[in-house]
C-alpha cells in the first residue's frame, strides 16, 4: 500500500501528495521523491515499479519480507528498504511502523 508519495525540493516537502503517475516528473536537480509503502506486494509495488523503471534487484528487496532496515544504490535511484528510528531513552532501534 502506498502510505506516502511526496516530493522534496532542497530538502524541504512540498506541500501535499503527489500522485504516483506524476512522481517521477517531479524528480529532478534539487529534487527528490519519496514514495512510502507498507507491506507491498509485487502486484501492488508493480505500478511504482514501471514509474521508475526500477532495478529487479530493487523490486525482489521492496517486497521480500522480514529484511534489516537498509539503504541500497541501484544506477540512479536509491532505494530506502525498512526505514528505522532510534529511540534514545530505550537505547532501542525500532523500524517506522513499530509502536515505541
Amino acid at each position: 500500500m502506498i502510505v506516502d508519495c511526496a516530493v522534496y525540493e532542497n530538502g524541504v516537502r512540498r506541500p501535499g501528495m503527489v500522485e504516483l503517475k506524476d512522481a517521477y516528473e517531479a524528480a529532478g536537480k534539487g529534487t527528490f521523491v519519496w514514495i512510502g509503502l507498507h507491506q507491498p506486494t509485487e502486484k501492488e509495488f508493480g505500478s511504482v515499479r514501471r514509474e521508475f523503471n526500477l532495478h529487479p534487484l530493487a523490486v525482489e528487496d521492496a517486497i521480500k519480507a522480514h529484511q534489516r532496515p537498509k539503504l541500497e544504490v541501484y544506477d540512479d535511484t536509491l532505494l530506502v528498504l525498512k526505514p528505522a528510528r532510534y529511540v534514545d531513552h530505550e537505547a532501542e532501534v525500532l523500524e517506522l511502523f513499530d509502536n515505541p
